[in-house]
């Protein structure tokens, strides 16, 4: 299937695609398509797939008389490789320490009052920021917009 006498470094390149793979799955799994409980668990898998080809690549880039440029040119495609799975790696097992979104508020829900700074340093609650104005009784009300992560204000 594939001519490792010739083109060793071919399996590097399969082992490669197959870790940028892995990390396009981190990428995608935040699209919330169908089934996105399965793609942490699909993203390591081509992790894993990916580490065998560049095993199997780097033994047979070695193993074959190669030119020194060939050997230089093969370890840094799989130093990057095995950057792209340690990223993917890392970023599945720390994803699991996030905490639960329970408790928060849904799309048309009022957010519970909160107090942060401003950008002048001094605080300000959410209820004064809707507070009316003396003088702006014919403006539109204000908005706000709160973007939420994973139950982090």
């Amino acid at each position: 299937m594939f001519d490792v006498e010739h083109h060793p470094d071919r399996i590097l390149w399969i082992g490669f695609a197959f870790a940028l793979g892995a990390m396009l799955c981190n990428a995608i799994f935040f699209l919330s398509p169908p089934g996105q409980h399965f793609i942490p668990w699909l993203s390591l898998l081509l992790a894993a797939v990916a580490l065998v080809f560049l095993a199997g690549g780097q033994r047979a880039v070695f193993r074959r008389a190669q030119t020194l440029r060939g050997k230089i040119f093969s370890s840094i495609l799989t130093v990057v490789a095995l950057l792209l799975v340690g990223v993917t790696i890392f970023s599945s097992v720390s994803a699991r320490a996030l905490p639960n979104a329970t408790g928060t508020p849904k799309i048309g829900n009022k957010a519970p009052d909160f107090t942060l700074a401003d950008t002048g340093g001094r605080p300000i609650s959410l209820d004064q920021l809707f507070a009316p104005l003396a003088d702006d009784r014919n403006l539109p009300p204000k908005a706000v917009l709160l973007i939420f992560y994973r139950g982090y204000w």
